[in-house]
């Protein structure tokens, strides 16, 4: 609304849900078709760090998944 963001900036999406989650921490990555491997422009799949009361934070927007994992097949 004030142009200070781009639609397609994940940097900037992140920023704008962080504005009303204090502390926390949003990660994501544009949708992936499985069967043939090509990446949604305009489906961007968004998670939130997990928040456990009495412990914070988790940190689980900073763990990376391996490789292997966006290549399973039937």
């Amino acid at each position: 609304m004030e142009g200070k963001a781009k639609l397609a900036s994940t940097k900037d999406i992140y920023a704008a849900l962080g504005k009303y989650t204090p502390g926390a921490k949003w990660n994501g990555a544009y949708y992936t078709d499985m069967s043939t491997g090509v990446k949604a422009k305009n489906e961007l799949l968004v998670y939130m760090d997990t928040y456990v009361f009495g412990r914070g934070y988790l940190g689980a927007t900073s763990q990376t998944i391996p490789e292997k994992y966006f290549n399973i097949k039937k």
